[in-house]
């Protein structure tokens, strides 16, 4: 619809590929209302299954992609270019987006003190281990170091593959480092960057908001100048980073792990209990569809009408697009 939408008066062909069923149909109605429906074709498939015979009859002259989040790649960008370039695109033609660059900044968020309590220890319980979305706009933040790139993704020759990236990331102003706080440039084209970022206009943001990754193994004070070893890994899909312990032992007095617990293993050990039984449930509705296509109609009625209900929007949403992903 959005590429349909783009060229108005060109007699463009495109090759609509959705995943949910929910999602095609609603495409569908919104293509209709649009009066553009002639002229899309709609697959109820993952990308990667297309024929190129039979799905598309030429190789496409722009490739549209929208797979994204606030991770950037955990939508798997990479594993559908790697798939469709070449094989289903012609020799010059335009991706859309064209590329990204992953940035971010170390900051101190920590609770402190509460009407004269010490509330550190509590900041056990903030932790998770994987990438959490906020926005920062609404967070309490000190900024411990200017904005730096990590990784850079051409989407014209990206791969899938691992890639790592040793930092020294100066810093510029004496704190705790608590968190890494990532977001990513998307570069539409020469001209149009859109971003991530919390520091961009409002006609340049995007509506993903931030990544926060809280580092381990521990909370480091830091001073002004010192620099702290940051190790930045992909695997295509999900984001790592760590400080670099063996090098940060090195830095003195500059860089100092405070012995505080990082995290309540007991909470851990909760986590990841819950999300072995998601899972199992997960697989048990692939194995029954009727099940699955009932279950997953009643989460989008949650999601659609949560306050009619007595359910928080946030979860709702987010239950919502489990089962969409799934």
């Amino acid at each position: 619809v959005v590429a349909a939408q783009a060229r108005p008066d060109v007699a463009d062909y495109v090759v609509a590929c959705e995943k949910s069923s929910t999602l095609l149909e609603v495409a569908e109605q919104i293509a209709r209302s649009n009066s553009v429906g002639e002229r899309i074709s709609f697959l109820q498939k993952d990308c990667r299954n297309l024929k190129a015979h039979e799905d598309m009859p030429h190789k496409a002259d722009v490739l549209l992609l929208e797979c994204l989040d606030t991770a950037l790649l955990s939508e798997g960008i990479l594993h559908y270019l790697q798939h469709l370039r070449g094989s289903f695109t012609a020799e010059h033609a335009a991706i859309l987006p064209a590329a990204a660059v992953v940035k971010g900044m170390l900051v101190e968020m920590r609770s402190g003190e509460v009407h004269g309590v010490d509330m550190t220890m509590s900041d056990a319980y903030r932790w998770s281990k994987e990438m959490k979305p906020v926005h920062l706009k609404e967070e309490e933040y000190t900024q411990l170091t200017e904005v730096f790139d990590i990784f850079v993704f051409d989407f014209m020759s990206s791969a899938v593959e691992q890639q790592v990236e040793n930092l020294e990331i100066v810093i510029s102003r004496d704190g705790i480092v608590s968190a890494l706080v990532v977001w990513f440039d998307l570069i539409l084209d020469e001209d149009i960057v859109v971003s991530t970022s919390p520091f961009v206009p409002p006609e340049q943001a995007l509506s993903f908001g931030q990544g926060l990754v809280y580092l381990q193994p521990a909370e480091t004070r830091v001073r002004r100048g010192a620099t702290l070893p940051l190790l930045a890994a992909h695997n295509s899909l999900e984001m790592m980073f760590t400080i670099e312990e063996d090098k940060l032992t090195r830095k003195g007095a500059d860089c100092e792990l405070l012995p505080h617990t990082r995290f309540d293993p007991r909470w851990e050990g909760a986590r990841v209990n819950l999300d072995d039984q998601w899972k199992k449930i997960i697989q048990g509705l692939a194995a029954a569809p009727k099940d699955s296509a009932s279950l997953q109609e009643g989460v989008m009625r949650f999601a659609a009408q949560s306050a009619a209900f007595g359910i928080d929007t946030g979860v709702a949403e987010r239950c919502a697009l489990t089962f969409l992903s799934d």
